[in-house]
């Protein structure tokens, strides 16, 4: 019987080395979304108004998917496996074949020969980013990019098919921070207190297994570390996003239809937003000559080293060299709430993500 709907139960998504149908089952899965754009031109000639010819150029395929962070391998390195350095650079030309399967809408789990499948090839990223809220798990989005898109249904399925990995309804996250089953990442496994085996970098901010922060924020240590301070942390962090958008430019040649490459428009951005509840200032000086926040003589900023270290071993490091672009007092109205601040810095190309379960090894 055909199906009625296609809900969250009877969708599943896996990766594969572009070229292969080895699928690997993406965990934690929240949203998947694939747009296809047909890059449609038209041409018109002297003397008839009707349209003497719509052109129709190679089709682009682009998917948004994201994640709760959840133990599984991330999104970003799945979809990169095979790549020999874990820097932004050295995942960036990495493509990967990705499948949306649809099963029955009376399954219980995403199981057996699906009634649909889109298989995607020849994609590469072209946006990541990790969102950590105050309230519910960190998430992981990113954006792919490609030009290969094939639908199937059960009476052409053939072979190479991407069949359900959930067979027994009981897929759950990996406890890799051994905490009796409450491995989803929230935010209290964000890693405040240096343990064993931390040092300083460049910047003199602390690395290894513990988050590091921008001095500018007003509690946070000269090594970048958020103290103890009561029942909590020095500074109230409500939520932290570390983003990249690889801004993917499409070249072609003569001879052939098909793109020549994507290539990665370097340098490329990296942006980390920090908010804040505020309990004295925002602690941020500005002046035209210059020379605020133990900044250099001219300079009202300074390098900062950005990381994010989670307890299931997750490890997101900006580099050393992020600036303070931008720096907002907002709320505490008449209305009701508190002033928050909203801390904006800036890198480039400086992007590693690690993860114990990185299928690359990295």
């Amino acid at each position: 019987m055909a199906n009625k709907r296609i809900f969250y139960a009877c969708e599943q998504v896996g990766f594969a080395t572009d070229g292969t149908t080895t699928y690997v089952a993406a965990h934690g899965v929240q949203s998947v979304g694939i747009t296809t754009n047909f890059n449609l031109e038209t041409a018109f000639e002297l003397g008839q108004l009707e349209v003497y010819q719509i052109i129709e150029q190679i089709p682009d395929i682009e998917v948004n998917m994201e994640k709760d962070l959840d133990g599984y391998p991330l999104l970003f390195h799945l979809a990169t496996n095979g790549a020999t350095d874990g820097s932004l650079i050295g995942r960036s030309n990495i493509k990967t074949t990705v499948a949306l399967s649809v099963f029955g809408d009376t399954s219980p789990s995403a199981s057996g020969t699906p009634v649909a499948e889109v298989s995607m090839s020849g994609l590469v990223i072209s946006n990541v980013s990790y969102t950590v809220p105050v309230q519910g798990n960190i998430t992981e989005s990113i954006t792919l990019m490609g030009n290969n898109k094939l639908w199937r249904d059960d009476e052409t399925l053939g072979t190479g098919v991407f069949v359900g990995a959930f067979t027994t309804n009981t897929d759950a996250p990996l406890d890799l921070n051994a905490t009796s089953g409450n491995s989803l990442q929230r935010r209290e496994h964000v890693v405040m207190v240096p343990g064993t085996g931390t040092t300083l970098d460049s910047n003199g901010m602390v690395t290894g297994k513990v988050s590091c922060f921008p001095t500018d924020i007003y509690g946070i240590t000269s090594s970048g570390t958020n103290p103890v301070s009561g029942d909590g942390y020095l500074v109230p962090f409500q939520s932290m996003t570390i983003s990249a958008d690889l801004g993917r430019e499409t070249v072609f040649e003569l001879g052939t239809r098909a793109p020549y490459a994507k290539f990665v428009n370097f340098p490329v951005e990296v942006r980390s937003e920090f908010e804040t509840l505020l309990t004295k200032w925002d602690n941020i000086s500005a002046t035209s000559s210059g020379g605020q926040n133990g900044a250099p003589a001219g300079y009202n900023t300074k390098y900062q080293s950005i990381r994010l270290y989670l307890q299931d071993g997750t490890s997101i490091d900006c580099g050393t060299r992020n600036k303070l672009a931008s720096v907002a007092w907002q709320g505490g109205d008449a209305g009701g709430g508190n002033v928050v601040g909203r801390y904006s810095y800036q890198g480039f190309n400086d992007l590693t993500v690690k993860h114990p379960n990185d299928p690359s090894g990295l």
